[in-house]
């Protein structure tokens, strides 16, 4: 009988030693879970920053071409100003 006891005993201190490594185990993976978190949040603060760079140097291209297209379109009416301006006194 006493034997049992001792088996039953032993059981219980094997289960209590696997139960405080699964919660070591436990406690490392939320850790590690935390720490990945705090990656992904990094990473996506860094492409929030990524896209509103684009999206400045897009509207930059887009205010950059609308002047080139707009002097372009001044030089191209005082050179048909010029060319009408000579045929006309021909």
């Amino acid at each position: 009988m006493i034997e049992q006891f001792e088996k039953l005993e032993a059981a219980i201190n094997g289960l209590g030693s696997c139960i405080e490594e699964m919660k070591k185990e436990n406690d490392r993976l939320k850790k590690e879970a935390q720490e990945l978190k705090g990656v992904i949040e990094d990473r996506d603060l860094e492409i929030l920053q990524l896209q509103e760079d684009l999206q400045k140097k897009s509207t930059a291209h887009d205010t950059e071409k609308n002047d080139i297209e707009h002097k372009l379109e001044g030089l191209l009416g005082r050179v048909s100003s010029m060319t009408a301006g000579k045929t006309g006194t021909q």
